[in-house]
């Protein structure tokens, strides 16, 4: 099957994390696994670029920690940002990592935290 250049953008950000070593998915799960990325469009998915027919594509990559003390929970999440700042290839940018939040997820509460990432793709 070949997958759009969207869908493929994703699919090649979750396999340089999987690479790292951080379980990730390129969309979101039915079932909440941690520790996990969730790689999924950002608020600004889709916008123009820098030259004519080239597009910014914005991806947020949610970073979740496994259950644990808080202090255990704040240093794996810690690890997992130095981790995937490691692992995402250089024709991506970085724009930001928000500040850990706890994300709520059926009965489970989890520290996480939100990276932006862009890259630019030809349609």
């Amino acid at each position: 099957m070949t997958l759009n250049v969207l869908t493929q953008s994703k699919a090649d950000l979750a396999n340089h994390l999987e690479d790292a070593g951080i379980k990730a998915e390129f969309f979101v799960p039915p079932r909440i696994t941690p520790p996990l990325a969730i790689i999924s469009p950002n608020s600004l998915y889709v916008q123009q670029g820098d030259t004519f027919q080239s597009f910014e594509v914005g991806i947020e990559i949610t970073l979740i920690a496994q259950t644990a003390t808080n202090a255990k929970a704040t240093e794996s999440l810690d690890e997992a940002i130095v981790t995937a700042i490691g692992a995402i290839p250089a024709s991506w940018n970085i724009a930001s990592v928000e500040q850990p939040f706890a994300l709520q997820t059926g009965n489970a509460e989890y520290l996480a935290t939100r990276l932006s990432v862009t890259t630019q793709i030809s349609i």
